[in-house]
């Protein structure tokens, strides 16, 4: 290539290469938006002003106009895309158990059978919701209970949360995928996935109310468990009677413990278990 050709090549790219170096560099959608947040994007709509867009996508618009830098709030066009940040919510659980919701929940019955190793549900519950530790808890003690009673009268499990959470008909908690309601073990047992029978000291059946019961003690991420004054009191005399039980349990039938006796829960129990460690919006 001679000397004359390599000028006029020169004089052609000068300008593009000129250009290159003052064309800002694009925001990476990484650095655009802060730790725990994620990048989205939204178009203006007709009439929309910048203080609109902001308000429509719930941010402010000084973090609006940081995230789009090189955008003209004043020389908005319709259909022109704008980029915010929103924040990313973990799966769990949010609030409390009686003013909460549930984000990412798990199904108890996924495949729709009203049944599950050791437990079964009434074909009309839909509520059975809950964070994954809440139904990975509530299956490893149904699991326990059926290797311990292998002919044993399936647990009657009945509403957990909605798939979102939030208010559940006449319950005042089980809005947060933390509260679940175990049937009685009766003799003769409830009907299959209902809580049609009270439990009294003469129907109660011990050995398996125990040992779900105990299952659900042995859990240290249980909060509460509230149950009738009946089985309660006919639990203790059960672990009473048994001196290495009594040693492990007896402290759990004192006032304010773990076991919480009411005037409500005559024919099932109410297990609620803390807040999950990664539920930063969780409240016990």
């Amino acid at each position: 290539m001679n000397s004359y050709k390599r000028i006029l090549i020169f004089r052609f790219l000068l300008p593009a290469i000129v250009l290159l170096a003052f064309v800002p560099p694009a925001q990476s959608s990484t650095k655009v938006c802060p730790k725990g947040t994620k990048l989205k994007t939204t178009n203006v709509r007709r009439g929309e002003t910048f203080e609109a867009v902001a308000k429509r996508v719930q941010v402010t618009p000084e973090n609006l106009k940081k995230w789009n830098r090189r955008l003209r709030p004043d020389k908005l066009k319709v259909g022109q895309n704008i980029r915010y940040c929103v924040e990313v919510i973990q799966p769990g659980s949010i609030g409390a158990c009686h003013k909460g919701s549930l984000v990412g929940g798990r199904n108890l019955d996924p495949d729709g059978d009203h049944q599950g190793i050791g437990f079964v549900t009434a074909p009309s519950r839909k509520a059975l919701w809950g964070t994954r530790e809440t139904i990975s808890y509530v299956k490893k003690c149904a699991a326990e209970y059926r290797r311990k009673f292998p002919k044993g009268a399936p647990i009657n499990i009945g509403d957990l949360s909605k798939k979102n959470g939030g208010p559940l008909g006449n319950h005042l908690s089980h809005q947060s995928g933390r509260d679940v309601d175990i049937g009685y073990m009766t003799n003769p047992p409830q009907s299959r996935g209902y809580f049609n029978r009270n439990a009294t000291r003469d129907n109660l059946d011990l050995p398996k109310q125990w040992a779900i019961v105990q299952c659900f003690l042995d859990n240290p991420d249980t909060m509460y468990i509230f149950l009738s004054h009946t089985v309660k009191d006919a639990l203790l005399v059960y672990v009473n009677s048994h001196p290495k039980l009594k040693s492990k349990y007896a402290k759990y039938f004192r006032r304010l413990s773990i076991l919480r006796p009411d005037n409500e829960h005559h024919s099932h129990m109410h297990v609620r278990f803390k807040c999950p460690k990664d539920s930063k919006k969780c409240k016990n």
